[in-house]
């Protein structure tokens, strides 16, 4: 049979990636276990506790604006960078930036709607 007449793995089937190509349980938990030294992670987890940080000394609303700026960012690094950071890569890239994007408009508009207390 030609490659073209070959089936391809049905998106449910978890022992295939999104391409079709097989997935290594062990290349799996050999990234997991390094996920520690993966920069991006540390740079998110510390973008969020400097958007707590600044919501505790100067209020809500402008912390939850820097955070809305952050995920902006992170909507455009998606969408631009070809080999995006793994803490952004969820799903396909679209969904991604729509995800992203849409977090940003929303927490961007209800802080500045809401009112504080």
């Amino acid at each position: 049979m030609s490659q073209e007449g070959a089936a391809r793995p049905s998106p449910e089937d978890e022992r295939f990636g999104p391409d079709g190509e097989p997935l290594d349980p062990r290349a799996i938990a050999r990234a997991s276990l390094a996920a520690d030294r993966n920069w991006s992670l540390w740079v998110i987890a510390g973008a969020v506790l400097f958007s707590v940080a600044i919501a505790l000394a100067a209020g809500t609303p402008t912390g939850a604006l820097v955070l809305s700026c952050f995920l902006a960012c992170c909507a455009v690094v998606r969408a631009v960078v070809r080999k995006s950071p793994a803490a952004l890569v969820v799903r396909r890239r679209a969904v991604d930036v729509m995800t992203l994007g849409g977090l940003a408009v929303a927490i961007g508009v209800l802080s500045q709607v809401v009112p504080s207390a």
